[in-house]
């Protein structure tokens, strides 16, 4: 089969093999909304929540009740329909929207969850911005909240804890934990990116629309969240975080992070993006990072997002043994165990999985099952891995 040529970029800037317009379903704004800063226009939604949908089945009205839960008249709506089959633009079209603002887009051809996110943001007219997934958990409070923040902090960019759990609600990992509400400046952002403080999930976070810009999302199967968003925020003045654990992301089967894994080329991309990062964070005109501080926290980037990323999605994805066996083989590649003893200050648990790595080699796999079925009681012991 030849392979298709690059293909016309529409008037929204999303690539399509189709010149066919997306479609507006439903575009509804009460009148009488406020103004959420001096120049914004008048009118201007306090905060633009970005949906974007691939056939999310019956699922879908549990979804619309919690959104309509969390945001209010003062905010806004913009669903993406990314070529559904299932009957979403029926669903979307009948729903009682109940004075929520909202705009509704059905995209002619599937163009993915990156564009599907980068055409929201073409129509999203707020202050901030949040990304939300329809198949993930949240408290109603969630917007609110870290709007609140914004405006206590001025920061372009908010964001609060979060997790990740099965369908049964059993928490796997925690992500970007802080002990207190906490402003980080220039090159501590940087470094926050690196070590995990903040991840480059967008969920949990607020963005201030101008940061965006108008396709920050590169047009990539996995990781494209991270992509458009770690460079940018690193790039930002100030980041603001609170402790408050407020955002659920359900890892189901079927679901994108699941069922789509990184290739070794996003892997090492993403480790290009940790560099350029960590290169921003030493140069930051609002402040430099020291650069001990930027090394220490791109070792610790390295091991999470090469060794340790590598090696289990050769355990997830790859179900031929001579396939698996190259992945841990490239995952173990300089690789010594006496980086385990360095990460194990700052995150315990990735300590743990890089020693049982660099250890045991082709026997990885046989630990990595028993990992998985002891990782609740390593949690508890080590403080869910951060120090």
């Amino acid at each position: 089969m030849p392979v298709p040529g690059p293909l016309p970029r529409t008037s929204f800037g999303l690539p399509t093999r189709s010149a066919a317009a997306p479609t507006v379903l439903v575009r509804r704004s009460p009148p009488g909304r406020r103004c959420c800063m001096s120049d914004d226009p008048p009118g201007a939604p306090r905060v633009s929540a970005i949906l974007p949908l691939h056939d999310p089945g019956p699922g879908l009205r549990s979804t619309i009740a919690a959104l309509l839960a969390t945001l209010s008249a003062e905010d806004e709506l913009v669903v993406v329909d990314d070529a559904s089959g299932d009957g979403t633009a029926d669903l979307l079209r009948d729903t009682d929207w109940q004075g929520l603002p909202v705009q509704v887009v059905r995209l002619p051809e599937r163009a993915g969850v990156a564009a599907a996110r980068n055409h929201g943001l073409t129509r999203a007219r707020g202050e901030m911005v949040w990304f939300v997934d329809w198949d993930d958990r949240w408290d109603p409070a969630i917007v609110g909240r870290l709007y609140a923040a914004r405006l206590a902090s001025g920061a372009p960019v908010v964001g609060c804890g979060a997790d990740l759990v099965d369908t049964r609600g059993r928490r796997r990992e925690q992500l970007g934990e802080v002990t207190g509400p906490t402003l980080l400046t220039g090159g501590e952002i940087g470094i926050a990116i690196l070590d995990g403080r903040i991840r480059g999930y967008l969920w949990n976070k607020l963005f201030a629309r101008e940061v965006l810009g108008e396709s920050p999302f590169p047009p990539r199967r996995t990781r494209s969240d991270f992509a458009g968003s770690a460079e940018l925020m690193a790039r930002q003045p100030t980041v603001y975080l609170i402790p408050d654990l407020m955002f659920h992301h359900v890892q189901r089967p079927g679901s994108l992070t699941t069922v789509q894994h990184p290739s070794l080329e996003t892997l090492r991309e993403s480790q290009r993006i940790g560099e350029r990062v960590a290169a921003v964070a030493l140069a930051h005109p609002d402040g430099p990072a020291d650069p001990t501080a930027v090394a220490a926290a791109l070792h610790e980037f390295r091991h999470r997002e090469w060794h340790v990323a590598v090696a289990g999605t050769a355990m997830r994805a790859h179900h031929d043994p001579q396939d698996r066996a190259e992945w841990l083989r490239i995952a173990r590649d300089g690789l010594q165990l006496r980086a385990a003893v360095r990460l194990f200050p700052r995150d315990r648990e990735l300590a743990l999985r890089v020693a049982v790595l660099a250890a045991l080699g082709a026997h990885y796999p046989l630990a990595y099952r028993a990992v998985l079925r002891v990782r609740p009681w390593v949690r508890r012991v080590t403080g869910r891995g951060r120090a």
